[in-house]
């Protein structure tokens, strides 16, 4: 565990099924996050790593039938046995895939260095022209126009490669001027905070619910070496903290952004439409294409109407404005 003691023994939960479709695949991944998992691991998929856009050219191997016919599993890992409770919360997650079956198991095993292996597969990404998200285990040299973020995601709360975090970083990119306040809600790693101060905020918020994250973005502030964001921690301008996404939250904010499941987002409209300014941005994501027309129907309803609607594989992303801007 990253910053933390040696954890003698984890616990996983395995989740199986048959698809090895990229997007069900993700989404496990991204579930297994929401419930508190500190890292996942993907086994049996064996075309995953083929189709998927992050593999970064390397050659498949040929695999042996026990292999390709065993059902995919997504392992989550946690220090403690997850509860009842969080067995739930992740079958209600999954429950949008209805035609999959799903099984759930839990196991204990012995202490493994599944997080840095999982390292040499995280790869540095291009979010845009001058934007580059780059681990902090690996030299590189920046371009003079380029904006370098720095991260160890630790227990990957947002690394970079997922799609929902590339299109949130494309729009801060597009409607970023320099000199906005900033909210984030679900921070996780805190890389669209950072995104967003290296572009130019002036001043940032940024919130998620889970502990973790809260400390894996503070962790990561200390690493960016980007002058904006430099310049906002020496004047204590950009702050991470628990919360339950806007509770309590006051403003005004000139951009809120959120990369969150949408059954979370759609809690959270009307406070952002109180707190964000008149000519302010919306920035939604960790949208499943199939979840977007409840989505839009959720914005009309709170007063936003979208101005921009992005997709990247089967994930969707949302720039939207008060309704009644003209």
């Amino acid at each position: 565990m990253k910053g933390g003691s040696i954890v003698e023994q984890w616990n996983q939960l395995i989740v199986s099924f048959s698809s090895i479709d990229t997007s069900i695949i993700d989404y496990v991944n991204y579930a297994l996050f929401e419930i508190g998992a500190l890292g996942t691991e993907v086994k049996y998929a064996q075309d995953y790593l083929e189709n998927h856009p992050n593999l970064f050219g390397e050659i498949p191997m040929d695999l042996p039938t026990s292999y390709i016919e065993h059902p995919v599993e997504v392992l989550g890992y946690f220090e403690l046995e997850p509860d009842q409770e969080q067995l739930e919360q992740i079958q209600q997650l999954l429950s949008i895939y209805g035609d999959e079956t799903f099984e759930l198991r839990v196991e204990s095993i012995q202490n493994e260095n599944w997080q840095q292996n999982w390292m040499k597969y995280y790869q540095k990404e291009r979010i845009s022209r001058h934007l580059v998200i780059v681990p902090a285990w690996q030299d590189y040299e920046a371009k003079s126009e380029e904006h370098v973020i720095v991260l160890d995601p630790g227990v990957a709360f947002g690394t970079g490669n997922h799609p929902t975090t590339q299109l949130g970083g494309q729009a801060l990119s597009i409607y970023m001027q320099g000199g906005e306040r900033v909210l984030d809600v679900g921070t996780g790693s805190g890389i669209l905070s950072f995104i967003a101060g290296a572009l130019g905020a002036t001043y940032i918020e940024g919130y998620d619910l889970d502990p973790q994250a809260v400390s894996s973005a503070r962790e990561n502030l200390a690493l960016q070496t980007e002058p904006n964001i430099k310049q906002l921690i020496q004047s204590k301008s950009i702050i991470f903290a628990e919360n339950d996404l806007m509770k309590g939250v006051t403003g005004p904010f000139d951009i809120i952004v959120a990369n969150i499941l949408p059954h979370i987002l759609v809690n959270m409209l009307e406070d952002a439409y109180r707190e964000l300014t008149e000519e302010g941005y919306l920035i939604l994501g960790g949208i499943l294409e199939e979840k977007g027309p409840e989505i839009e129907l959720a914005l009309t309803e709170a007063n936003f109407k979208v101005i921009q609607k992005n997709q990247l594989g089967e994930w969707l992303g949302y720039v939207a404005q008060k309704g009644d801007i003209d």
